[in-house]
């Protein structure tokens, strides 16, 4: 390998030329001598500054501009007749294939037929990606196209230039030695990454879950109270006494089913939260568990097998046909550094899908399942089953417990309104006037001013019910009463408490006006009218305070 490389490096040696050709030119077919063969020649370069000389005056002279223009004739006929339509160009595909392949060159814009074939000799990895090379692998030519693609195999660039595109991109494949093991090697290449990342993660996801059930404390505690429930309802019977049970026995539970139309998970899950609320940290234990069921170990092996197959197949290709590295062959060097870093890679994946497969077989065990008859999925998909199963009960049984919880409070909030009621109806309206009296002599004693209440209208004098009839000697007797019953009221409100709180009204118009009223039907009727006065003062008419001073109309109207 490293001479093959030393070798690379000096064939790959170039000598600098100053000027180079702006556009493609016909090439000149020679046979190069190595640059460690040309000191030896007469190629050696004793006299630099003359060949330098020599091509400056080639610059000016315009020799380099004159064969550009002498060979680059053929290829502008080239692309001119590139131009022609499809229906002149020559084809010796079938029709499908022509189609597909014509696709496959639409998809590399700006690349003739021949740079594309040139891309896939060198294993151009930007061009030659998996999806490219997926869909040129079933349109290589077979034999008999082969055969009908020979004729043009040696063919001037004129003549390919009368072929249909698709055509010849296949003249330029047959002529890439052993193109589909080559095809095949770099398909392998370009998906090997995804391959083995794919097959590393479900390992990986395999051993870790198995790791977990078999460390799963709390799971295990689950288990047995399980054991414990299962044997107290199974009693005496057949399915009584059980020492253990399949651990896919626990999907079973939501079968039992218990008179108020809830499963025995429920009440599984209402014994932890409330009596062994520790325990339920088991499902933490089985996320692993629960996530590895998307993974089939068999799979992995069989496709860890393939994936070993196919590098023992570039391996030996490589050995057979590639020991000496071409000098413009990029496959062959590529490939051989491939080779050295997928080996590596996949004896890690062997180890990884070896201690999977060993945990697996010793935790399906350690459940008391059947290693032979039970795939991982089915494994796996215990748990996860069982995880979400329990997840929904117990969301169900706190469903269940506020809904009972707001059930009771609206039950309690309705005795107590029915309580309220009975109360109100025994007691009556006079315990509700002694409230509204409580509240009003508390607002005098706190000196809050009480409202008014809204007065009503008075009919007037001639349509007044006449007052009742009393004698002189009475109403004589009156004529003193009303001072003397104000103070006795306003001592014995004084005695209650009232002397100090009570506020002052600043004016007291009613007892005035009705005080008016009276003493001017006294004056225009004279005595014969105090028959029918009241000698009876009411509380409300008196005035706030002695110390009022008597309104001036009123005082006016009685003189």
């Amino acid at each position: 390998m490293l001479l093959g490389a030393n070798l690379n490096v000096l064939l790959s040696a170039r000598k600098d030329m100053p000027f180079t050709p702006g556009t493609k030119m016909k090439q000149l077919q020679w046979d190069k001598l190595p640059q460690q063969q040309v000191g030896k020649t007469l190629w050696n370069n004793e006299e630099p500054q003359k060949e330098q000389e020599m091509l400056m005056k080639l610059q000016a002279d315009g020799i380099w501009t004159e064969m550009e223009e002498d060979f680059k004739a053929k290829q502008l006929m080239i692309n001119l007749m590139a131009r022609q339509k499809q229906a002149e160009l020559k084809s010796v595909l079938d029709p499908q294939t022509k189609k597909r392949v014509e696709i496959l060159i639409q998809r590399i814009k700006k690349l003739q037929p021949e740079e594309i074939a040139r891309k896939i000799q060198q294993f151009d990895q930007e061009m030659c990606t998996e999806l490219f090379l997926s869909e040129l692998k079933p349109v290589l030519p077979t034999p008999e196209q082969v055969g009908k693609l020979n004729v043009y195999r040696n063919a001037e660039p004129e003549e390919l230039a009368g072929l249909h595109p698709s055509d010849r991109l296949m003249v330029k494949l047959i002529q890439i030695d052993r193109l589909d093991p080559r095809i095949e090697g770099m398909l392998y290449k370009c998906k090997f990454e995804e391959t083995w990342l794919l097959l590393d993660d479900g390992a990986r996801k395999v051993g870790e879950a198995g790791e977990a059930l078999l460390h799963a404390k709390h799971f295990k505690e689950l288990l047995n109270l399980i054991l414990m429930i299962g044997n107290y309802m199974n009693g005496t019977g057949i399915k009584g006494g059980a020492f253990g049970f399949r651990v896919s026995s626990i999907n079973k539970l939501v079968d039992t089913k218990s008179v108020n139309n809830t499963t025995l998970l429920h009440f599984l899950e209402r014994t932890v939260a409330k009596h062994f609320p520790d325990m339920e940290e088991y499902l933490e234990e089985l996320s692993k568990p629960a996530e590895a069921y998307r993974v089939n170990i068999q799979d992995i092996r069989k496709d860890l097998g393939e994936l070993r197959d196919g590098l023992k197949r570039i391996r030996q290709e490589l050995n057979d046909h590639y020991t000496d590295i071409a000098q413009n062959d990029g496959y062959s060097r590529q490939m051989w550094s491939f080779v050295g870093k997928a080996s590596s890679k996949l004896e890690d994946l062997v180890d990884d899908v070896n201690h999977a497969d060993t945990t697996f077989t010793e935790v399906v065990r350690y459940y008391g399942e059947d290693d032979k008859n039970l795939t991982s999925t089915e494994f796996f998909a215990i748990f996860k089953t069982f995880v979400t199963s329990y997840r929904k009960c117990k969301n169900d049984n706190q469903t269940a417990a506020e809904e009972k919880m707001a059930t009771e409070k609206r039950k309690q909030a309705m005795a107590e309104t029915r309580l309220l009621r009975q109360n109100a109806q025994e007691t009556g309206p006079q315990e509700e006037d002694n409230a509204v009296l409580d509240n009003l002599l508390e607002k005098l004693r706190n000196g809050d001013t009480v409202g008014r209440r809204t007065r009503r209208t008075r009919p007037k004098a001639d349509a007044r019910a006449p007052l009742p009839l009393i004698n002189t000697a009475a109403a004589e007797a009156s004529s003193a009463a009303p001072a003397d019953l104000a103070r006795d009221m306003l001592a014995r409100l004084k005695a209650d408490g009232f002397g100090t709180s009570m506020p002052l009204s600043p004016t007291a118009p009613t007892p005035r006006r009705r005080a008016r009223w009276r003493t001017e039907v006294l004056s225009e009727n004279g005595d014969s009218q105090s028959e029918h006065a009241s000698p009876v003062v009411s509380l409300r008419d008196l005035p706030s305070t002695p110390d009022i001073p008597a309104d001036p109309e009123s005082t006016m109207d009685t003189s």
